[in-house]
């Protein structure tokens, strides 16, 4: 039976059904390795049912002759399943099975929850069956079918697509004139599209239907593209695609020229001793042409902000042990492995220079951690810690800024004050006094930013807590010149994230993480249209300790 002809069949059946009261729904897919067909499904009394004569052939089932009241009776080779109306348990060979809603009898048609399929009907086979109802599908078989979020979003001048493959699987990346197809090793594609809009370069993303790939539609602006892939937890594989839009056209504009009249009264208006290119800049008069238009602005000429130099803190060492595990890991252990890890990568990957705190087991001060990131420069700071809760179910990574509420109303304003000083070669000027206590203020904008960024980044790749992005006044951030976060990288109380937080891939994981979060800040920090909005003032939900 060819596919057309099969949909109609569907088509016709679901219309009768639906003139004996049942509603249709949408079908599920059912994936063999031979083909993928549409498996209708109803809505029967407000549940998803699905019929048993269309489970029938696709699962090789035989629906006894032997008629009895209220109860069906459906074979495979030796294997039974013995169905009673409005009973919510069911036998299959052998065994008591529950269903989350009891199978009906209508007009001599018996329906079933889809859920049988993924509980019931994968008892009677030797062979895998899978119900994967969030997004459709029945497996039925050996059948490769990796799960694929796809993510899209704007990185300052670019964009960026990002799959994450579950599990990894092959891949290959091919471009044509007007899309990118990304084409997977599989039977067929589990796929998910988050936060996917169309932009500049991108009009759609989307499944290409009867093949395991990905499109991505081109705009005319699109101009190329670099791919670059990293592990994930739990056998995923994360790839990471930059788009970049075509260059836009060079032109020189030819310098304007003045009239010979107007040279001639430029240099009888121009001072004795000042001659030729020497001459000082042009005051605007009223009525006259301000400057040159084919030269740039002066505001454009000034640097652009960068991103050079990274301060990592390995939170707690020596004495200060930190908060330790039930099976005796300690946090200033993993916050020094973590930090090590990203130096190396920051290093190797960006290029950025890298300042860290503590390089070995030694106890710093609070305030010695800050001071060291502002000696050297840095222009990120980011301490590293593991939470703790009374609660040992408490899970998941946390990012903190540094909250404004005990500094008052007037924060924002108050602590920056000129002092004279002197200059080599005589003179003096001004400069801003920032006391200790004041220095992140400037910054805490910014760390909003920064902080949202890290959160967003570490969100695909480790669990979170559903707090995932709060403030707090953690002293480490108080005297940090720079935009600055404190990351819980998850909770040591917990004993299953405590063997995480100790696992080379999570901490692999984190580190990914926050090597794009300063990837996309860089990225964005020039294009910055405004600050992010602050939260209100929180506390950590841990045990009180103050980074």
């Amino acid at each position: 039976m060819t596919g057309r002809l099969l949909v109609a069949c569907c088509l016709v059946w679901l219309t009768t059904s639906a003139g004996r009261g049942q509603t249709p729904d949408d079908p599920l897919t059912l994936v063999t390795r031979q083909d993928r067909r549409p498996l209708p499904t109803m809505r029967v009394d407000g549940r998803r049912m699905v019929a048993v004569s269309q489970l029938a052939g696709p699962f090789q089932l035989t629906i006894a002759d032997v008629a009895q009241p209220g109860r069906l009776t459906l074979m495979r080779d030796d294997r039974v399943i013995v169905l009673t109306a409005n009973e919510g348990l069911v036998s299959v060979a052998g065994q008591l099975v529950a269903l989350p809603s009891p199978p009906l009898e209508r007009d001599g048609e018996w329906y079933v929850p889809v859920d049988f399929i993924g509980s019931a009907l994968a008892l009677m086979h030797d062979e895998p069956v899978e119900l994967r109802a969030r997004s459709g599908l029945v497996l039925l078989g050996a059948v490769r079918v990796p799960q694929v979020v796809v993510r899209y979003e704007r990185s300052g001048a670019r964009s960026r697509l990002r799959l994450l493959i579950t599990p990894a699987t092959e891949h290959v990346i091919e471009q044509d004139d007007s899309r990118l197809l990304v084409t997977l090793d599989a039977d067929a594609l589990d796929l998910t599209l988050r936060d996917v809009r169309p932009d500049s370069l991108v009009s759609d993303i989307r499944g290409v239907d009867g093949a395991p790939a990905l499109a991505v539609d081109l705009r005319e602006a699109y101009g190329s593209f670099a791919a670059t892939t990293q592990a994930a937890l739990g056998g995923a594989v994360e790839v990471i695609i930059d788009l970049q839009p075509r260059p836009a056209p060079v032109t020189r504009a030819e310098p304007r020229q003045l009239p010979r009249e107007a040279v001639e009264r430029r240099g009888a208006d121009r001072p004795a001793g000042l001659e030729g290119p020497t001459a000082g800049p042009t005051v605007a008069v009223p009525g006259e042409a301000a400057g040159d238009a084919s030269l740039p602005l002066l505001s454009e000429l000034a640097p652009r902000r960068e991103i050079r130099a990274i301060a990592i803190d390995a939170g707690h060492g020596g004495d200060d042990l930190g908060t330790k595990g039930p099976n005796g890991a300690f946090e200033k252990d993993v916050t020094l492995a973590v930090a090590r890890r990203l130096a190396n990568r920051i290093e190797s990957e960006l290029g950025l220079r890298v300042v860290l705190t503590r390089t070995g087991d030694h106890t710093l001060s609070l305030d010695e951690r800050a001071a060291i990131a502002n000696n050297d420069r840095a222009d990120l700071f980011i301490s590293l810690h593991a939470n703790a809760s009374s609660r040992e179910t408490a899970t998941g990574a946390q990012v903190f800024y540094l909250s404004l509420a005990e500094y008052g109303d007037q924060a924002r304003d108050a602590g920056f004050t000129g002092q004279l000083v002197p200059t080599v070669g005589g003179g003096s000027r001004v400069l801003d006094v920032v006391p200790w206590e004041m220095a992140q203020l400037r910054h805490v904008d910014e760390s909003a930013r920064w902080a949202k960024t890290v959160a967003d980044e570490l969100s695909l790749r480790v669990p979170m807590s559903q707090r995932g992005l709060q403030q707090a006044p953690f002293r480490v951030l108080v005297g940090a010149n720079m935009p600055a976060v404190v990351l819980e990288m998850g909770f040591m109380s917990n004993p299953d994230q405590e063997a995480q937080l100790t696992s080379t891939t999570f901490q692999s994981a984190v580190v990914g993480g926050l090597l794009q979060s300063i990837v996309r800040y860089r990225d964005e920090v020039v294009d910055a249209t405004g600050p992010v909005p602050l939260l209100d003032a929180t506390s950590p939900e841990s045990t009180g300790r103050t980074p």
